[in-house]
This record gives structure tokens, C-alpha cells and sequence, in this order.
């Protein structure tokens, strides 16, 4: 667990982890640099468990998770996040499963969505569950939700580890590079409870700066089959539409033309459908637009289906 300033949420967090079925492991915490009382909430547990790594300067989540990786000296990393619920079996049925099957080596779950009490379910998000399903479903957005995995950590530093330049997309880069090279899976049991709240990384604007690099990079590989770029197109079509609702809200209407106008340069054959997607789906919560999308994927190229 990486966790900067995390207070507000951190105890229900740590205690989610603590009090797992499977209690054989290592607790480590990248304290960093928090100005609250982050350090003084970890240190009142008594668990030999725990292990915390206090950093003196604030380098953002995903250097932390670098030396995390570095620090750690388990076969196995399981990913938590300080504002997330594990559910009390979690660790036990993805290590039995990664037992059962020694192929894979990145496993994360169905996750719950909660506001406040993680026992209060608001909704659910579905993932693929099997590899070539999670490798066409990476061309569209995050197939695996970052803090329900348990990956090996042997394989997640032999591609690298996380990359530095991405902060709030690091772990949609990251599956980039695992699923070229490992197994991946996701157990249909819901497992994580995924809190929502203000001021979440991943719906930022940076985040769809971020994943917007990322889907460039990808089409300069020259990687990718002709269905596949069209994919990655589509994407980048919807992400751009996505960023002009920033401008919208900003009240600029260059900035919102703009992104529009590559959103239709970039793949304008599925610009209407992605502005129908974006439009319609926001009216929704994540756990409905997981439902919605997967109807839509009946009645629509899967190219043209966002997540």
C-alpha cells in the first residue's frame, strides 16, 4: 500500500487487510511524505505484520510503488489501496486460485462500489476473466482494477515495474507491457470494495492526458493488427471526448472544439456512437455503466463499445 495523506479513509483500509482468513504475509506501507496524522493511524497497530517505509520527500504514488516493489521480499504482491476494502477472504481465494493454476501471474477480481460503509454495496464492476478476453478489453480501457490484484512479483520486475512518467495511468501502462509476456486473470467473485469519492486520481484530467499518451504510443509501435488500431482509435476518440467536458465545465469553448475536433480527426467513424457513449454513460454510476456496456456490446462492434 502506497498512501499520502489518507486519513479519512485509512483505518477501514488497514483493518480490511488485517483481518484476512489468509494471514500469512507482510503488511507493507509506503508512507508518502503524508502531512496528517497518516503515520500516527498506522502506528497505533499492534501487527508485527506491518511494515512501514516512511518517505521524507513526497515522490507520488507511483514512485512510492516502485520502492514498494524494491522493499518487498515476497513471491507474491497483493495491491491495496488506502481509501479500498478488501473483503475478509480476498488474499485466501486468490491464493488458492493462483495456486490451482501456476500460469498466471497477475490475478485481480470483481470488485464492489461503496461511498461511505464498505458493508453497503452502491453497485458492482465486472471484469473479463480470462486472458485473450482482458487483452482485447485492455485496447478499451482498464480490464483489471489496480488495487484487487495479486501479481508476482518476479514477473512485474522483469517488465520494469511501474513507469514513473505516468501518475495517475501507471496501471494501465503497466498491463500494457505484462499482458505481452504473462498470464493474466480476474476471479468472478467480488472481492474488493472500491470506494467513490472527490478527488479520485483516476477521473482527472490528467489521467486522460495520460491515457491519451499512452494510446499514441501504442499506434506508433506498429504493434497492433488493423482491427486493433482501429480499436485504440476509437479510444482515443472517446477519451478526447471526455476531456472536452473539462472544457465545458470551464467554460471554454476553444478547448472543447479542440479536443472534439481530434476526437473526430482520430476515428470518425465511431465519433457519434463515442459521443452518444459519453454523453449517455455519465448519466449513470460506474457499476450501471459496466452493465450498460456490456449490453451495448451485443448491439454494437466490440470496437465501438466503451468500458
Amino acid at each position: 500500500m502506497a498512501v499520502h495523506n489518507g486519513s479519512p479513509f485509512l483505518r477501514t483500509a488497514l483493518e480490511s487487510v488485517l483481518q484476512q482468513t489468509f494471514s500469512n504475509f507482510r503488511f507493507l506501507i509506503i508512507d508518502d511524505a503524508s502531512t496528517d496524522d497518516t503515520r500516527e493511524i498506522i502506528c497505533s497497530y499492534d501487527d508485527k505484520r506491518i511494515t512501514v517505509e516512511c518517505l521524507e520527500k513526497n515522490v507520488g504514488q507511483t514512485a512510492a510503488l516502485n520502492i514498494g516493489l524494491k522493499l518487498a521480499t515476497t513471491p507474491w504482491i497483493a495491491r491495496m489501496d488506502d481509501d479500498d476494502f478488501s473483503a475478509p477472504t480476498r488474499f485466501e481465494e486468490q491464493m488458492a486460485a493462483l495456486e490451482a493454476d501456476r500460469s498466471i501471474s497477475c490475478l485481480g477480481t470483481h470488485v464492489w462500489i461503496f461511498h461511505n460503509d464498505p458493508l453497503v454495496p452502491q453497485g458492482e464492476f465486472a471484469t473479463p476473466l480470462e486472458h485473450l478476453e482482458i487483452k482485447s478489453a485492455l485496447l478499451r480501457g482498464s480490464p483489471i482494477v489496480h488495487g484487487s490484484i495479486i501479481v508476482d512479483r518476479a514477473a512485474i520486475l522483469d517488465i520494469g515495474g511501474y513507469d514513473e512518467k505516468y501518475r495517475e495511468a501507471a496501471d494501465f501502462e503497466l498491463y500494457d507491457r505484462l499482458v505481452q509476456k504473462y498470464l493474466t486473470a480476474n476471479l468472478p467473485n467480488k472481492l474488493m470494495g472500491i470506494r467513490q469519492h472527490f478527488n479520485q486520481g483516476s477521473r482527472s484530467i490528467l489521467a486522460l492526458d495520460e491515457v491519451i499518451d499512452i494510446c499514441f504510443r501504442r499506434l506508433k509501435s506498429g504493434n497492433y493488427s488493423r482491427h486493433d488500431a482501429a480499436t485504440i482509435r476509437a479510444t482515443l476518440s472517446r477519451v478526447y471526448i471526455q476531456r472536452s467536458r473539462y472544457g465545458w465545465r470551464k467554460n471554454s469553448f476553444l478547448e472543447q472544439s479542440k479536443d472534439l475536433w481530434r476526437a473526430i480527426r482520430v476515428s470518425p467513424n465511431t465519433f457519434i456512437w463515442n459521443l452518444f457513449l459519453v454523453s449517455f454513460f455519465n448519466r449513470f454510476s460506474i457499476s450501471r455503466q459496466s452493465r450498460l456496456g456490456s449490453i451495448l456490446a451485443w448491439s454494437a462492434p466490440r470496437f465501438l463499445t466503451g468500458r
